[in-house]
């Protein structure tokens, strides 16, 4: 499993892409009227806070994030830093249009008890940021796939 860093690869997809969608939460707190309600602006113990939230409930969309990207590159054989960026950009478009229809799906079947809570730890964690500001995955899938390049690149047989 390490031989081809797949998990750096993944764990990388996680921990950075969390990272990446968390300083975008905060630049979004800062620019927009309404903000995104991660709590006072400058609050350190907000920003962990809210790190950690994403850190729990975008772990299984991260490594849906990276094997589709990693698959879908291989597949492209695409070698340029600029491909996977573009790509990790258009992905992110159709996994935020899954989390608010598993969204909507989940609401509309009525789940309730541990069927609830396993939709909410898959995917429902994100609905706010997928229903209220659907682009705001981008630069941080834009990141995450520049970093997940780079990982890719390292462990790559010659």
């Amino acid at each position: 499993m390490t031989r081809r860093g797949s998990l750096v690869y993944y764990l990388a997809s996680w921990i950075c892409g969390g990272l990446f969608l968390t300083v975008a939460m905060y630049l979004q707190e800062q620019a927009s009227p309404e903000g995104m309600g991660i709590g006072p602006s400058g609050a350190g113990a907000a920003i962990i806070m809210t790190y950690f939230l994403v850190l729990i409930f975008c772990a299984f969309l991260s490594f849906v994030f990276a094997f589709l990207l990693r698959l879908s590159m291989i597949w492209l054989r695409a070698e340029n830093l600029w491909q996977w960026v573009l790509a990790g950009m258009i992905l992110s478009l159709p996994l935020t249009w899954g989390v608010r229809w598993a969204s909507h799906a989940t609401d509309a079947a009525g789940l309730e008890g541990a069927a609830r809570q396993v939709a909410v730890l898959l995917f429902l964690g994100l609905r706010g940021i997928a229903e209220r500001h659907p682009l705001l995955g981008l630069p941080a899938a834009a990141l995450n796939a520049a970093v997940l390049f780079l990982i890719h690149r390292a462990f790559r047989p010659e």
